[in-house]
């Protein structure tokens, strides 16, 4: 049975809502881009065209079930640990600091040894992290933080950078990678609804363990369908780079970094995503406790509101599109307003602890979430050297977690109105860069 007079009605309301919105909004953008005719523009004809439309649902099938997967681990996370009564904070500081320390180590054989077996390395780690999860063991529990932050690391550089190189490999133009990364968004959001619904359902008949066993089936899925892709590394010379292994690892982290310090527009593009992405993980931690606060005892259907912000991020992956905001300025430009708007979202929190406010406002920011993904992913691939592209995602991916550190560990000194405040200038900060960038990437074009 669902049970779904044991929802509360707000949530549930909300959720309806979002969804209706969305819905229209995908549907308005379909219908958009056939009147307009721009739904064909750019793209090839006959069979070139189904041999993209084939390659693109070979990459988005894997991406929708892991992304899946990592989204039910979520939902319930935090309340897991609740109920196991131990040191939370320190738990996903654990985490955020292993992706800090392994993840440009990660990124730099992800290169080298092929993007396909990193993949398949996350798949495995995913699944002995998420049996640990069934232990009450503090020591185990913090092993698999551990182990969970390098697989952190390659969710976010494995996958993408394999179905960027293979897009390229196979000849594909460069503007398609647009459309690519756009569906992806939606779809990410798509399969967070449905995760947290499945989550919220698995937790309500089998507790707070439920979403993570869901979790280990899905994985066992995906690795199903990655073991039929094919290979490939972060150079041309795919044979040669295997050779060398080890003595090239170096060689590729030593280029990362030169072209992080020799080019303006790498290291700004890698420090706007370390900020975006620095204040969206500390307030994945933050937004349980601040809506139970905001609730003041009342229940809190984690799962449920989880998918009204997942629903968000679809309608952000909607948004993206030609046909809507990328039809009337470019990703980077966008991106600007990405951080502005969600710098006075999450200003809400400072000032109110009201339940309607705060849950607007988590609604406004998951919606930026959702276009900032397709924004970052789009300028990455412009500015970030393919051969590099793991490496120097990883490099940076140092900076976000120790700021994803510094943000859970404010939260057991200060306020969470204080903490918030901390997170706004960061996008702020964010927002500063991004002008800086849009600038540089004026005068390359003018050049």
């Amino acid at each position: 049975m669902l049970q779904l007079p044991d929802w509360p009605a707000w949530a549930s309301r909300t959720f309806l809502v979002l969804a209706a919105i969305t819905g229209t909004v995908a549907i308005g953008e379909r219908v958009s881009a056939k009147n307009s005719g721009k739904e064909d523009e750019d793209k090839p004809s006959g069979e070139r065209l189904k041999e993209f439309r084939a390659f693109q649902r070979q990459y988005l099938t894997v991406y929708t079930i892991i992304m899946g997967a990592d989204w039910l681990q979520g939902t319930n996370m935090y309340t897991l640990y609740q109920s196991y009564d131990v040191d939370i904070s320190a738990l996903f500081i654990t985490g955020f600091t292993s992706s800090a320390i392994f993840g440009t180590i990660v990124g730099m054989y992800v290169d080298i040894w092929g993007r396909k077996l990193g993949c398949i390395v996350y798949l495995v780690i995913e699944v002995i992290v998420n049996l640990f999860e069934h232990v009450n063991n503090f020591p185990l529990l913090l092993l698999g933080r551990v182990m969970g932050g390098v697989s952190t690391s390659l969710l976010f550089s494995a996958f993408e950078t394999w179905m960027v190189s293979e897009h390229r490999k196979r000849g594909f133009p460069e503007g398609w990678l647009a459309d690519t990364f756009g569906t992806a968004s939606f779809i990410n959001g798509m399969s967070a609804i449905v995760a947290g619904i499945c989550a919220q359902l698995a937790a309500d008949r089998l507790g707070e363990i439920g979403p993570f066993q869901a979790a280990i089936a899905l994985t066992v899925l995906a690795l199903f369908f990655v073991v039929f892709w094919e290979e490939n590394y972060g150079s041309s010379d795919e044979e040669g780079k295997k050779k060398e292994g080890e003595k090239e690892s170096s060689t590729n982290a030593g280029v990362a970094f030169k072209a992080i310090m020799s080019d303006r527009k790498i290291f700004l593009t890698g420090l706007v995503n370390s900020l975006f992405e620095g204040a969206m993980y500390s307030f994945v931690f933050m937004w349980v406790p601040t809506m139970l606060g905001a609730l003041n005892g009342r229940p809190l259907p984690t799962g449920l509101v989880f998918s009204s912000f997942m629903t968000c991020m679809s309608l952000g992956g909607l948004l993206f599109s030609p046909q809507l905001l990328l039809g009337i300025m470019s990703a980077e430009q966008l991106a600007v307003g990405v951080f502005l708007v969600g710098a006075a979202a999450l200003a809400v929190p400072v000032f109110s602890s009201g339940l309607i406010p705060v849950l607007l406002s988590f609604i406004v920011f998951e919606t930026c979430v959702g276009l900032f993904f397709p924004c970052l992913g789009l300028l990455r691939s412009k500015v970030i050297p393919d051969a590099i592209q793991g490496s120097v995602m990883n490099i940076f991916r140092v900076p976000l977690n120790i700021l994803v550190v510094v943000g859970t560990k404010l939260t057991d000194i200060y306020p969470t109105q204080t903490v918030f405040s901390i997170i706004v200038t960061w996008l702020l900060a964010g927002a500063v860069m991004q002008v800086v960038l849009v600038s540089s990437m004026k005068e390359v074009k003018k050049d």
